[in-house]
C-alpha cells in the first residue's frame, strides 16, 4: 500500500487503485485483530456508506466507484509510514539520565510530547509515560496532562492523522494556512496546562518527575521537518501525504543505519513490516471504512441536493458551533473522523472557507480526543498504566471548555482577515 501510494504520488502515469487493493486486502487480513467494540463501529460505518451508495444509485446519482478503493489510502499509507520511526525512536538517548523534578521537569515533559508526538504519533508519549512511571506509576495527574497536551499534534503537524483526514476532506486548504492558526492554539492549550497545575495541582507539581528532554534527541523531528520542506520545494506537485511518506521512511533508514549499521537496520525493517504494522488494525480498517462512508455519503449528498439547514457563509459562529458537535459526538465515543466524513460532504454545497473549515475540524479532533473515553490515547492508557479512560477523559472537559473558548476567538481572527 505505501510503495503504492508514494508510486502514484511521483508518477502520473501510476494510478491509485494499486494501492487501494493493497490497503483493502490488509484490512481484511487483520479483521480478526480488531477487538469487538471498535469491529461494531466500523462495520455500522461501512453498512451506512452502502445504504447510501444504494439510494443514491436509485436516484440516478453519479458514483465515483474508484474512490471505494482508494479513499484515505493516503493518510493510512502516511501512518504506516511515520510508524516505522518507532525504529529510531526517543527513548535510548534520555534513557540513561536522571528524572528531574518540579515545574521546569513538568513544562519539558510536555514540550517533548507536543513535539516528539507531533513527529513520532502515539509512539511518543508511551515512550515518555513509560520513562517517567518507573519509579511508582503513572499518576492521573500526568496522566491527564500528557493526554491533553498530544493531541494538541492534529492542529499543526503534517504528520500526525487529523492534520492528514482534513487536507483530505478540505483539499482547497492549504497546510501552512491551517498550520499558522494551529501552532498558537496548541502553544496556548499547553500554557493552559502548566498555568492550571501551578494553581490547582501544586504537590503534584512539586513531585512531578518528567522526561529529561536534551538537543540529542531533537534530531530526529529536525531531519523530519526539513525533509518534508526540501520535498515540498524540489517536488511541489507530489501530494504531502507522499512527501511525508518519504520522508519518515528516509529518516528512519538514515538514523538506524547511522546508529545501528545496515544489518541491524535491515532486520528491524524486516520484523517491523512482519509484526509491527499489524498494529494498525484498529486505524486500517477505521479508515477504510470511512472512506465508504465519505463516497457513499457525497454520492446521495449530491443525488437528493441535501444540504445542511444554514444559509449565508460558513462564518465564525457556525465554526463554533461544529466544532462542539465534533466534542460531544467524540465524547460519546465517534471518532473525530467520522465526524469530518459527515459533516464535510453536508458543508459542500455551501462553500465554506477552506481554511475556517480546516481550522474547526483540527481544533475539534484535539479536543475531541482528549474529552472521549474511547479515543485511542486514552484506551492505550487504561491498557497500560492502568488509568480509567472515564477518568481521564472527565478530567479534561474543564480543559477542552477553556480551549473551546479559545477556539471561537481564533474563528473570529481567521474571519476577519479571511473576510468570511
Amino acid at each position: 500500500m505505501m510503495l503504492g501510494t508514494i508510486a502514484s504520488g511521483l508518477l502520473a502515469q501510476v494510478p491509485s487503485w494499486p494501492a487501494g487493493v493493497c490497503a483493502w486486502i490488509a484490512g481484511i487480513l487483520l479483521v480478526d485483530r480488531v477487538s469487538r467494540r471498535p469491529l461494531l463501529q466500523i462495520c455500522f460505518l461501512s453498512l451506512i456508506g452502502a445504504l447510501s451508495l444504494a439510494v443514491a444509485v436509485m436516484l440516478g446519482g453519479t458514483v465515483l466507484w474508484g474512490r471505494l478503493l482508494d479513499s484515505n489510502v493516503g493518510i493510512l499509507s502516511m501512518l504506516a509510514a511515520v510508524s516505522f520511526l518507532r525504529l529510531v525512536s526517543l527513548e535510548d538517548p534520555a534513557d540513561a539520565l536522571p528524572l528531574a523534578r518540579g515545574l521546569r521537569a513538568f513544562t519539558k515533559t510536555l514540550l517533548s510530547v507536543a513535539i516528539f508526538g507531533g513527529f513520532i504519533n502515539i509512539s511518543a508519549p508511551l515512550l515518555i509515560a513509560d520513562r517517567i512511571s518507573r519509579a511508582g506509576g503513572l499518576s492521573l495527574f500526568a496522566a491527564q496532562s500528557i493526554t491533553r497536551v498530544f493531541p494538541g499534534g492534529a492542529s499543526w503537524s503534517p504528520f500526525f492523522a487529523g492534520m492528514a483526514v482534513v487536507l483530505t476532506y478540505v483539499p482547497e486548504a492549504r497546510f501552512m494556512q491551517v498550520m499558522q492558526v494551529g501552532l498558537p492554539f496548541a502553544a496556548l492549550g499547553i500554557l493552559y496546562v502548566i498555568i492550571e497545575a501551578r494553581l490547582r495541582y501544586r504537590d503534584q507539581l512539586a513531585q512531578f518527575e518528567g522526561y529529561p528532554m536534551t538537543p540529542a534527541n531533537l534530531w530526529i523531528p529536525l531531519t523530519l521537518t526539513v525533509l518534508v520542506i526540501i520535498g515540498r520545494a524540489l517536488f511541489p506537485q507530489v501530494p504531502i501525504l507522499v512527501i511525508i511518506c518519504l520522508a519518515a521512511l528516509t529518516a528512519t533508514i538514515l538514523f538506524s543505519c547511522t546508529r545501528k549499521g545496515f544489518v541491524k537496520t535491515a532486520g528491524l525493517l524486516r520484523s517491523h513490516i512482519g509484526g509491527g504494522l499489524s498494529g494498525m488494525a484498529g486505524e486500517m480498517l477505521l479508515f477504510l471504512a470511512a472512506g465508504v462512508l465519505a463516497v457513499g455519503l457525497g454520492a446521495l449528498v449530491s443525488a437528493a441536493h441535501v444540504s445542511l439547514p444554514m444559509t449565508g457563509t460558513f462564518n465564525a459562529l457556525a465554526a463554533g458551533l461544529l466544532l462542539a458537535a465534533i466534542i460531544v459526538t467524540s465524547a460519546l465515543g465517534i471518532h473525530p473522523v467520522i465526524s469530518i466524513t459527515v459533516s464535510a460532504p453536508l458543508l459542500a454545497p455551501i462553500h465554506p472557507d477552506p481554511v475556517l473549515l480546516a481550522v474547526t475540524y483540527v481544533f475539534g479532533w484535539s479536543l475531541g480526543t482528549c474529552t472521549s473515553p474511547l479515543s485511542g490515547i486514552n484506551l492505550i492508557f487504561q491498557g497500560r498504566f492502568g488509568i480509567s479512560s472515564g477518568r481521564v477523559a472527565m478530567r479534561n472537559w474543564p480543559f477542552a471548555a477553556a480551549m473551546s473558548l479559545v477556539g471561537l476567538l481564533f474563528f473570529q481572527i481567521v474571519s476577519i482577515v479571511r473576510d468570511v
